[in-house]
């Protein structure tokens, strides 16, 4: 299946200002899983503007690399780390631009259902990393995806069914590759009260990227379903809880 593809150069310049995924929050549970320590070589594929790596960076002194295929958001990154401590690479996922054996800990935070080939990216971390290191994906599973209030938005379901691999299949693909212990973590954080209006606000603003894929008119068509559903499901709001799975293997 061919994967959708989000430009991500498009949206850099909006990018932090509707991303509401708290680097802050989730960044220890991939500190804890891959047992990053102070010293380790990291490297973040799929990195962005760089929240996750510089929130990593507060937390261990650890040598960090960023990696991304957009230099707009690689250029965003830079200017978020002034002191220039982490070390941003415009390359893609697919072929790294690192020697075999070099990485204590490779990671991705919701980058695997952007890779087209998502086995010869995996396999390329593989590569990266030493014996014992690890690599940490950190992703939606389809139980989530279809229980998340855009489920409410017309398509948006049934896309990111085919764009997130399963967590069973993401895991056995590891496991094909070589990686060992390969387990899977589940992890959440209660977000608090939201109201209605700031979830259509969210929603409006497209701040997770498969709203990005739908064209215009598309977009503007099911809006007003959304909205519509949402209301009458949650009324003026909800409490949220934010959930991720953690995919890990070992070299």
């Amino acid at each position: 299946m061919k994967i959708m593809k989000t430009n991500y150069s498009k949206i850099a310049e909006y990018y932090d200002k509707v991303r509401h995924v708290r680097a802050d929050v989730w960044i220890p549970k991939i500190i804890q899983y891959g047992k990053i320590q102070n010293g380790s070589l990291v490297l973040d594929v799929g990195c962005g503007t760089g929240s996750f790596a510089i929130s990593l960076l507060s937390l261990r002194n650890a040598i960090v690399f960023g990696v991304d295929s957009s230099f707009k958001m690689l250029k965003n990154a830079l200017a978020k780390n002034k002191a220039r401590k982490i070390h941003w690479i415009l390359s893609d996922a697919h072929q790294l631009p690192f020697k075999s054996s070099c990485f204590n800990c490779v990671y991705m935070t919701l980058v695997i259902h952007h890779l087209e080939n998502k086995e010869l990216a995996l396999r390329e971390i593989y590569r990266v990393l030493k014996k014992g290191g690890s690599c940490v994906v950190m992703t939606h599973s389809h139980y989530r995806i279809k229980r998340h209030f855009l489920r409410y938005f017309p398509w948006i379901t049934t896309i990111d069914l085919k764009r997130f691999p399963s967590i069973p299949s993401l895991k056995t693909l590891m496991e094909k590759i070589g990686f060992k212990n390969v387990h899977s973590h589940l992890a959440q954080h209660d977000e608090g009260y939201i109201t209605t209006d700031e979830i259509l606000g969210k929603v409006e603003n497209k701040f997770i990227s498969t709203l990005t894929l739908l064209p215009e008119e598309q977009f503007r068509k099911g809006f007003p379903v959304f909205k519509e559903r949402i209301k009458r499901k949650y009324g003026k709001g909800m409490r949220q809880i934010s959930r991720f799975n953690f995919v890990v293997g070992w070299k």
